[in-house]
């Protein structure tokens, strides 16, 4: 049920984009729960923080001599993700969390702290959550680790995102972040060494009581194909 929602989605998304725009008077904002809210919310700025990780990665690596590109064009990548969801935020009518926040400030401290962190040197680490357990500029192989755990982290998070609405439109915003995270995912991977990666925090495979949509083994698999098309 949950991956043909995310097909159906990701297919009226196709639409909705090839649509031409027509004139006419403003419609009623739809009413958003309270969840649908405070999702929109949180992925306008957990967009941000992969974002300003990235950038700030790569700034770092490249000042040490060596120039990661993964991290300048995953960064890139990550803007269209935040102009995506500023446009749902326009639509519903909601304020802009990231609205002239500097590279490194968000408006949830949550991920404030994982900034610090995920962006941190050996020692400076103080764990916020399940985050990974060294900082992004302890090593190069550390920075590629954190860029694949907040990959990790977003999809899980867009697929709760995901089980909270069916409004088409939002469904298929997220549908497309998510294929976005799977392509960013298989690039550290790709980094990381393939089939010597072990996942963070999506299961390692499906076991008859893990869903197959949140496993490595499924993103990395062709089986996902059939949503990011």
């Amino acid at each position: 049920m949950f991956t043909n929602k995310l097909i159906v989605a990701a297919a009226a998304l196709c639409v909705a984009l090839s649509a031409p725009v027509t004139a006419g008077k403003r419609s009623a904002v739809p009413v958003l729960s309270d969840a649908e809210v405070e999702d929109l919310l949180f992925m306008r700025e957990e967009e941000k923080l992969a974002r300003d990780v990235y950038a700030d990665l790569y700034r770092h690596y490249k000042d040490e001599g060596v120039e990661m590109l993964i991290f300048a064009n995953i960064a890139a990548s990550e803007q269209l993700h935040m102009d995506a969801m500023l446009r749902l935020l326009e639509k519903y009518r909601l304020e802009d969390p990231a609205e002239n926040a500097e590279p490194g400030e968000f408006d949830n401290p949550v991920l404030a702290d994982l900034f610090d962190n995920l962006v941190s040197g050996c020692d400076e680490i103080v764990p916020v959550l399940n985050e990974p357990d060294i900082g992004g500029k302890c090593s190069l192989e550390d920075g590629l680790r954190v860029g694949a755990w907040i990959e990790e982290r977003d999809m899980i998070d867009i697929l709760h995102a995901i089980d909270n609405t069916n409004r088409a439109d939002i469904v298929g915003v997220y549908t497309s972040l998510l294929c976005g995270s799977r392509a960013h995912l298989r690039a550290f991977v790709r980094h990381l060494g393939g089939d010597d990666y072990v996942p963070q925090l999506l299961h390692l495979e499906g076991n008859g009581e893990v869903p197959e949509i949140e496993t490595l083994e499924y993103w990395l698999g062709d089986d996902s194909d059939e949503i990011c098309q």
